[in-house]
């Protein structure tokens, strides 16, 4: 009978971690991909039809990291994820540049098993919820694999500016780190498409986003057919 109840346990646990109910700590960056930047740039393609097949973990760890990630270099060696926070220095380096020091964007990732914020300082993905929302983004693009919400806090900006001023530097932010993302996801023969028409009305509904948080972009991403 005992193991009758345990054999329960076990899949039912199992059953949500198949649907994604749970923070994943990303592996750490591999830092030599055999492939240099030209060559990464050159296997860049902007595609609208995928095959709709999972990313593997490692991938998506390479991808977010380079796209908003945190990098810190010590002495010749370059540290990922939560190491590079825990020097000396209390001022992070991500590996996008923002013009005040402090990040002012956020990201999400929408997969078929549910969606999830990144979170650089300590290269995790944290779980919001299980709905499959890559149809609901609104993104034009054919069966991919996933889709990365690039968002603004306004919160975190400067007070001095302008609206004009705050949405233009918001939006140059946020294609550096897609150019990262798109290139890093070239060494993987996986291309992405930056699009900034979504439905922004169910993104923020679905996600309870606060009216503090503007949409900037999506990103489909995937195998091309």
């Amino acid at each position: 009978m005992k193991k009758i109840v345990l054999l329960i346990i076990f899949c039912v646990f199992s059953f949500f971690l198949s649907f994604g109910q749970s923070d994943i700590s990303l592996p750490a960056v591999n830092g030599n991909i055999g492939m240099d930047l030209n060559e990464a740039i050159e296997n860049r393609v902007a595609s609208r039809k995928y095959d709709g097949k999972e990313i593997p973990l490692e991938v998506i760890s390479e991808i977010m990291w380079a796209g908003y990630g945190i990098t810190l270099k010590n002495g010749n060696k370059t540290v990922h994820g939560y190491d590079a926070i825990s020097g000396a220095t209390s001022k992070n380096r991500y590996s996008v540049p923002f013009g005040w020091g402090k990040p002012y964007l956020k990201i999400y990732l929408f997969l078929k098993k549910g969606v999830y914020e990144y979170l650089p300082e300590s290269h995790k993905l944290k779980f919001l919820t299980d709905k499959n929302l890559i149809k609901a983004s609104g993104t034009s693009a054919s069966d991919p694999s996933g889709v990365i919400f690039i968002a603004l806090d306004i919160d975190k900006m400067p007070t001095f500016g302008n609206d004009v001023m705050i949405n233009n530097v918001a939006f140059m932010t946020a294609g550096s780190v897609s150019q990262n993302m798109s290139i890093a996801g070239a060494v993987h023969k996986i291309h992405f498409l930056t699009e900034i028409s979504m439905s922004e009305k169910k993104i923020k509904n679905n996600l309870n986003l606060s009216k503090d948080i503007k949409p900037l972009t999506i990103l489909p991403f995937g195998y091309s057919k």
